[in-house]
């Protein structure tokens, strides 16, 4: 019976994951406030690549610039991941709160990524530090 049921467990998580649809597409074809987002933060960057990954949850959109930056973004266009390893995120695309936060407390430190969720954001620094912020911008610890 329970290797009936682990059986069972393994083909049920690939029937989801073969029904995950991911595609390359068009920046045209990103949500509207997506390519809202890029034009005000990354005006003059060019994009290589955009993908739409749709499942039977949800759908959500990766863009790939040629600066080295990464963005994901949730199916309303919301960004939910921005990161570039190589020179750190634009100040414009981190919450003021945050920003003023890392400048004050890590000066000289650029921030690599940041990642919302529904309850925070959680902020890489380049001299290794992992800070999580409330999404009203309060600091609540660091992750390891």
């Amino acid at each position: 019976m329970k290797r009936f049921i682990a059986i069972f467990t393994l083909l049920v998580a690939l029937s989801f994951n073969a029904m995950a649809d991911e595609r390359p597409i068009e920046p045209t074809q990103l949500p509207k406030s997506a390519q809202e987002f890029i034009a005000k933060n990354f005006a003059g960057t060019p994009i290589l690549s955009a993908f739409v990954d749709r499942d039977v949850m949800d759908t959500d959109y990766e863009v790939r610039l040629e600066d080295g930056t990464k963005i994901d973004f949730n199916g309303r266009g919301d960004w939910t991941d921005i990161s570039n390893k190589r020179s750190g995120i634009p100040a414009s695309t981190v919450p003021h709160k945050l920003t003023e936060y890392t400048s004050k407390h890590y000066n000289g430190a650029a921030i690599l990524s940041i990642e919302r969720n529904s309850h925070s954001y959680e902020v890489k620094l380049s001299n290794g530090v992992e800070l999580i912020f409330s999404l009203s911008g309060k600091l609540l610890g660091y992750d390891d």
